[in-house]
């Protein structure tokens, strides 16, 4: 596990707060200084941010985004990640792309066929072979790679993500192909 890895791990294990998934573009500012970071996720208490310049651990900053704006201090950092404890409570709701996410009301059908146990064509879950014969576990590992590749060249330009919140659907879906894969996983 690279840095990184273990610092989030331990943070995770002390939240106390439950994190909403996000993936907005924002302004990290500090002692005249100020960077564009990308809110991968957010609590009432704090947030995790990434961005190629993260201030030290303790620093006091101020997160903006649009005309929100929250203070807090950096609790944390490694690599390009860090984490911000705020100084009071945020409705993270605010925070959010106020437009919805292109596609999101198929997505969300389609995983809903899952958990029913359908996909396309009704096959059953855990059971079906693509065209091409490959197991449907493969075929979603595929597509994971393929769409954190896609992700991973679209977050580095921010005036695109800036212009195009919806750029979280593909966090988000992800980490839903993460969810299907560990159910095909339990299931066979």
């Amino acid at each position: 596990m690279n840095n990184a890895a273990s610092v989030i791990a331990t943070v995770e294990d002390a939240r106390i707060a439950p994190r909403t998934h996000l993936f907005v573009s924002a302004t990290l500012g500090w002692d005249g200084e100020a960077v564009s970071v990308n809110v991968r996720n957010m609590s009432q208490t704090g947030a995790l941010i990434e961005s190629p310049v993260i201030p030290d651990v303790g620093t006091a900053v101020l997160l903006r985004r649009g005309s929100l704006e929250i203070g807090g201090r950096i609790a944390w950092k490694a690599d390009r990640k860090g984490g911000v404890a705020f100084c009071s409570y945020v409705h993270v709701a605010d925070w959010m792309p106020r437009k919805p996410a292109a596609g999101q009301e198929r997505v969300d059908r389609i995983v809903s066929d899952f958990k029913a146990g359908k996909l396309a064509g009704g096959l059953v879950a855990g059971t079906a072979a693509t065209p091409n014969g490959n197991s449907l576990a493969m075929e979603l590992q595929a597509l994971r790679a393929e769409l954190r590749e896609l992700g991973n060249s679209l977050i580095g330009d921010v005036i695109l993500v800036a212009t195009h919140p919806e750029i979280q659907t593909l966090d988000i879906s992800l980490q839903r192909i993460d969810r299907m894969l560990g159910r095909l996983g339990n299931s066979s």
